[in-house]
């Protein structure tokens, strides 16, 4: 039921009988459309004190007016109706900074199925892990490649993420690559380094054999954090995946080298 209808003779039992929070909670209904619903009735409506004193104290209830010559009938929308037309919050500077991102029709915005074009340290992580599984002698120095925490069979949605990430940074005028102390960091114009973080969550498994023994599996999940000294925020895989946070992630990070 969207609203609740009373007769003028109800509401005026209801609201000598109960206080307004009681009867508004019972029918979901707000106390404010209950006192505007008795001042179109010309119902009464008993003052605070009526109902701090004891019972046997309260004075008489007032009588309904007689000449009154409105309809004998009121409507009260439920508060999730009344919530449909309330004014928004102002949204936070990180919500206002993603959605501009968001509404950037140029912005890089999607993560492709297929690494297409990707930046040269995707590529080289690329090469690097496919040598970790052929053992085909390729290598790569460390400080080329990115630094990622995941299992093989998470490699490629970890590099597609990354390139998409990467892209996007470059798009906003920053710069990708690795810190002083080999770090993947995101560079600002105005001097501000801030590091990253992709890593596949863990998950704790007992084996029981001759002895119980403990052990750690990758879950699927994926982990973004980025950080400078004790600012931090991450961003982990649920209801919505790492791949459609990338406008809050960006906004996070500009706003981070804005507060320095």
């Amino acid at each position: 039921m969207d609203k609740i209808t009373f007769t003028r003779s109800e509401l005026y039992d209801l609201v000598w009988k109960f206080p307004l929070v009681q009867i508004a909670k019972h029918y979901e209904i707000s106390t404010m459309g209950i006192k505007n619903a008795c001042t179109k009735l010309e119902i009464p409506l008993p003052k605070t004190k009526h109902w701090t004193r004891p019972e046997y104290k309260r004075i008489n209830t007032p009588k309904l007016t007689l000449d009154y010559k409105g309809n004998n009938e009121i409507s009260i929308f439920k508060k999730r109706y009344e919530m449909q037309f309330r004014t928004t919050s102002k949204p936070t500077p990180l919500q206002e900074l993603a959605g501009k991102i968001k509404s950037d029709e140029n912005a890089p915005l999607q993560v492709s199925k297929k690494l297409k074009k990707p930046v040269a340290i995707v590529t080289a992580t690329e090469k690097h892990w496919i040598s970790k599984s052929l053992n085909d002698g390729i290598y790569e120095p460390k400080s080329n490649i990115l630094d990622l925490n995941v299992s093989v069979d998470s490699i490629n949605r970890a590099l597609l993420f990354m390139d998409a990430f990467i892209k996007l940074i470059e798009y906003r005028g920053h710069k990708f690559g690795k810190s002083g102390d080999g770090f993947d960091t995101v560079f600002f114009s105005n001097g501000i380094e801030i590091k990253v973080d992709l890593r596949e969550a863990l998950k704790r498994i007992t084996a029981n054999g001759l002895r119980e023994t403990t052990e750690y599996v990758f879950t699927g999940d994926f982990i973004f954090r980025v950080s400078r000294e004790s600012n931090k925020k991450e961003w982990r895989d649920g209801k919505i995946l790492l791949e459609d946070n990338l406008a809050i992630i960006i906004a996070k990070l500009e706003l981070m080298a804005l507060e320095e």
